[in-house]
């Protein structure tokens, strides 16, 4: 109804649409043409009458034309796989079911490819900047282009409930105007039924207790959750706004930060170097290197990192590199810095079995930032998309984060890398 309508306040607006499968966005097409060609349409929109049941010049369900119009093509129809270069909308880029339902949930390498075709290719499909982008759909997943868009946009814009009297539960608007959010569960904080002609509540409640968990909070509440095997996603970690503090405002946290280093040992591996604060109970994770580039370029990077945080303790996993920890001490002494002790670990464990190891003690010990607070585009955004979409349940092509973040627990928090350090023993007690 709405294409139909874009089409009706003006014959020369255009719309390029996309869905993950060629029958839905078709069927999409399709439906849209039927509204167009009903004669209920003509009497709201006069212009129309002219052209009784055959409004279009081109008729083909992929790509038709409305007569009088201006534009080359007046409806675009493409699956998120078939080629739209060369096409262009004037109106509305419309984005409408991207993901094949809950076979495609968890597929990190799908969501990852639908978000960069949107960022790389179908985002520069409009003609101007007044087009529309439109999209709709269920949410998946924390990493489907639903999530990954709203995020985006929640970075660079602030947000507030929306301030037109009864949207204001499910709705979110920028207060520059840039953007909206419609997020309508099926059963409200009351567990009542949002919408009782459709649904009751009763059939709600027993939908809600007869279905998956992770099912019914992606296709019914619009929030999604976690799946099996997603060990680290983020509603399962702990968060912090800011470092805690006293009741008369002092850092709780110590004035100095612990480290890791996990060097890449392939060139598609990631430097990874989290970095943490600590209250003496719980750990801060602040800041970290994470990037795919040789151990060479990102020397003098881990040092500056080293004298901004006053890292104090920092272990290296040193299976190939033997230079690692004399040519790090060498460049601090030369910056005047002798307070950072640098530890070096041989590592024998395999990394999914020391995830697994410490998995517990990640969730239970350490804070991460709030992921409104950092863009997914920093070694931060980056080190935390690698360390959620983690799971123990299928391969995963990148383990760096959630490696370092389990050699963190093992080697600083266990104290399984400090070194042993000589005690005094009274001589006399042993017959000396």
């Amino acid at each position: 109804m709405f294409s139909a309508w874009i089409f009706g306040i003006n014959i020369n607006n255009s719309i390029l649409r996309w869905s993950y499968s060629q029958e839905l966005v078709l069927g999409f097409s399709r439906a849209i043409q039927c509204v167009i060609k009903n004669p209920r349409f003509s009497e709201v929109f006069p212009q129309f009458k002219k052209y009784g049941d055959k409004p279009f010049e081109k008729e083909k369900e992929s790509d038709w034309i409305l007569k009088g119009s201006g534009s080359q093509k007046s409806h675009i129809a493409r699956t998120r796989d078939g080629a739209s270069t060369g096409e262009r909308a004037n109106k509305a880029l419309i984005f409408d079911d991207m993901t094949k339902g809950a076979e495609e949930a968890t597929n990190s390498e799908v969501h990852r490819k639908i978000y960069e075709s949107w960022s790389t290719e179908w985002f520069n499909r409009r003609t101007d900047p007044s087009v529309t982008y439109i999209f709709v759909g269920t949410m998946w997943s924390p990493e489907d282009i639903l999530n990954r868009t709203m995020g985006d946009i929640e970075a660079t814009h602030e947000m507030r409930q929306c301030q037109i009297k009864g949207f204001e539960k499910y709705v979110m608007e920028a207060t520059d105007g840039y953007a909206v959010f419609i997020k309508v569960p099926l059963l409200d904080e009351n567990d009542e039924s949002t919408c009782p002609p459709v649904m009751t509540t009763v059939e709600a409640r027993r939908l809600r207790d007869t279905t998956d968990p992770f099912l019914y909070s992606c296709v019914y509440q619009q929030e999604p959750i976690a799946p099996t095997g997603l060990e680290f996603a983020d509603d399962l970690l702990n968060h912090y706004d800011e470092l805690p503090k006293n009741e008369k405002g002092e850092d709780l946290c110590q004035n100095y930060c612990l480290a890791v280093l996990d060097p890449a040992r392939r060139g598609k591996d990631n430097v990874s170097m989290p970095i943490f604060k600590t209250d003496g109970v719980y750990y801060y994770f602040i800041d970290c290197i994470f990037k795919q580039k040789a151990m060479t370029d990102l020397y003098d990077e881990i040092v500056d990192k080293i004298i901004e945080h006053n890292i104090t303790v920092f272990v290296v996993e040193n299976n190939i590199d033997t230079s690692l920890k004399t040519l790090l001490e060498e460049k601090l002494k030369a910056k005047g810095c002798y307070t950072c002790e640098i530890i070096e670990k041989y590592n024998t464990i395999k990394k999914e079995q020391r995830i697994k190891d410490q998995r517990g003690l990640i969730k239970k010990l350490i804070y991460f930032k709030d992921k409104r607070i950092y863009k997914p585009n920093t070694d931060y955004g980056r080190f935390m998309k690698n360390f959620v979409t983690y799971s123990f349940d299928y391969a995963n092509k990148y383990d760096d984060a959630p490696d370092s973040m389990a050699m963190f627990v093992n080697e600083i928090i266990l104290g399984k890398g400090k070194l042993s350090k000589p005690k005094p023993i009274n001589r006399l007690s042993l017959g000396i």
